[in-house]
């Protein structure tokens, strides 16, 4: 990337951030939020239902792009990402041109799991019989390939699945065949901003799997409200930035949020051009599971905190894949272990405070009476959004 374009990206996110910052610091004046039209009823059903979390997977998971990583997890020829959360186990690899190909993780002879580790090698081969492949997923060893005479080696290439790498984020469809994948259009609005953070440069610094025993939607619908910073982090998120008041840009399908840092108050009294340059650029929700928090550490310097969340072998439980990245524009002369302490006091917070409520929600709803309905208020607009999207969906999907 050239100076002249780093600047203008630079540019771009400083101006980024300081629309936020304006928008949450009047909220912050005026002790208001924004607001959806009004409360709106949720029937419980749809955090417990098996079938329609089948549906759910089937429509949002399986039929539509899903973020897989960044371009630093698999940053050289024969580096290689395993994601196993969406159902199918799917590998992703880049080839020796750089281009990333992505494949169901099965071996074309008995469909064993072909990769295990993720290492650098430029060939895969299966343990189970040693064939081997390529990393463009073509057949290039066949032990007592005589015993397969009749069937050309071109038909025995591992199955592909569509990948897209766009400004440094990697999206995959966990079915096979179907168009490319367009990520420009899938995030629509949307991706101006992403562009601007250069996650593409971004270095993965640490990462965690959670396990919990809620629905997805139930564990993902803590990260789009403020309401509850008050009373459910009261000595860390809490502290930090102010309960119940938010600002949200819908953007398409995909939605960004800004909760407002307790140090934003004392720049409401000043004039804005003396305002301090901010690393804060809020909370980037993508459809239908993930959460990238563009937030500031202890002392400054910025850090994305990336939260993905998918449904588990069952209604009630759900898997997050956290990760804390590195900034290449982050201040320069901090080790990394302040990005991973971070990483730590997220986790913590998310899976002790957060994640607990959810799963002790989870349980209540096994014995809810019959008619009780969850309510989500006006000032949980974005969770009002995210579930009307996913209605629409698949409603369109049992109409078709």
């Amino acid at each position: 990337m050239s100076d002249s374009t780093a600047q203008s990206m630079a540019e771009r996110r400083d101006r980024s951030h300081q629309d936020l910052r304006r928008k949450t610091i009047a909220h912050m004046l005026g002790k208001t939020t924004d607001l959806s039209d009004g409360p709106r009823r949720i029937d419980p059903a749809i955090y417990a239902d098996p079938e329609r979390a089948q549906a759910e997977r089937r429509e949002l998971f399986l039929k539509r792009p899903i973020l897989a990583g960044f371009s630093l997890d698999v940053p050289n020829p024969g580096d290689k990402l395993l994601f196993d959360v969406l159902g199918p186990a799917i590998l992703i690899v880049r080839n020796k041109e750089g281009v990333l190909n992505a494949f169901l993780n099965m071996c074309a002879h008995r469909a064993a799991r072909l990769v295990t580790e993720c290492d650098a090698r430029t060939r895969m081969t299966c343990k189970f019989h040693g064939w081997t492949f390529d990393l463009d997923g073509k057949l290039i060893g066949q032990p007592g390939k005589e015993g397969f005479e009749g069937i050309e080696r071109e038909q025995l290439g591992l199955i592909p699945v569509p990948v897209a790498e766009w400004h440094g984020m990697i999206f995959v469809r966990g079915t096979p065949g179907g168009d490319p994948i367009d990520v420009a259009d899938w995030l629509g609005p949307m991706g101006d901003e992403l562009a601007h953070l250069e996650l593409g440069k971004a270095r993965p610094i640490k990462s965690s799997v959670v396990h919990t025993g809620a629905n997805w939607k139930y564990a993902f619908d803590t990260y789009g409200e403020s309401y509850h910073f008050a009373t459910l982090h009261p000595s860390t998120i809490g502290s930090l930035a102010f309960s119940n008041t938010m600002s949200y840009s819908p953007q398409g399908l995909h939605v960004r949020i800004g909760f407002p840092r307790a140090d934003f108050i004392e720049y409401g009294s000043q004039p804005e051009e003396t305002w301090p340059k901010s690393d804060y650029g809020g909370l980037y929700m993508l459809f239908p599971n993930v959460s990238i928090n563009v937030n500031t550490l202890p002392g400054g310097g910025m850090f994305y905190g990336v939260s993905r969340v998918f449904p588990g072998e069952t209604p009630q439980e759900c898997v997050t894949l956290m990760a804390t990245y590195r900034p290449a524009h982050a201040t320069e002369d901090r080790p990394d272990q302040d990005w991973a302490d971070i990483h730590d006091f997220v986790e913590r917070v998310v899976t002790t405070e957060d994640y607990s409520v959810s799963a002790e929600g989870q349980r209540n709803l096994a014995w809810a009476p019959e008619g009780f309905r969850m309510v989500f208020g006006a000032n949980e607009a974005v969770l009002q959004k995210q579930h009307a999207q996913m209605e629409a969906i698949l409603a369109s999907s049992n109409e078709g």
